[in-house]
């Protein structure tokens, strides 16, 4: 019973391991924009950090919806794509669904009361 235990165990802890292996390298400053309905371009700072269970990140705007260095939520990678959830100033949250290219991330946001815009970003050289 220990054997079969151990053996689950480990076939875990190596899908995880090359879960992020493969996983895009988002360590780093990511810069953003997007156009806010009503309110204009809106210039993001996302940084991703390793984390114990795969990555933390914070995101930081220009036009102030989000608080300086807002931590991320629910950060998830499967393949070349990165979706993760933040929460607005006001309360409410955002959701993103971003397609890693090298060193630009393209996609959509979308806030939790249906407003959905595009979003892209490039690493900080």
């Amino acid at each position: 019973m220990r054997l079969k235990a151990l053996i689950l165990t480990i076939i875990v802890a190596l899908s995880v391991a090359v879960a992020f292996a493969s996983a895009p390298a988002l360590v780093g400053t990511w810069l953003g924009k997007s156009e806010i309905p009503d309110q204009g371009i809106d210039d993001f700072v996302l940084v991703f950090t390793k984390a114990e269970a795969g990555l933390a990140g914070t995101v930081t705007d220009t036009l102030g919806l989000f608080e300086k260095e807002t931590k991320l939520a629910e950060i998830k990678v499967d393949g070349d794509k990165v979706s993760f959830q933040c929460p607005m100033t006001d309360g409410t949250f955002v959701s993103c669904l971003l397609t890693v290219d090298n060193d630009k991330m393209t996609g959509t946001w979308s806030h939790s009361e249906g407003d959905i815009g595009k979003v892209e970003f490039a690493r900080k050289k």
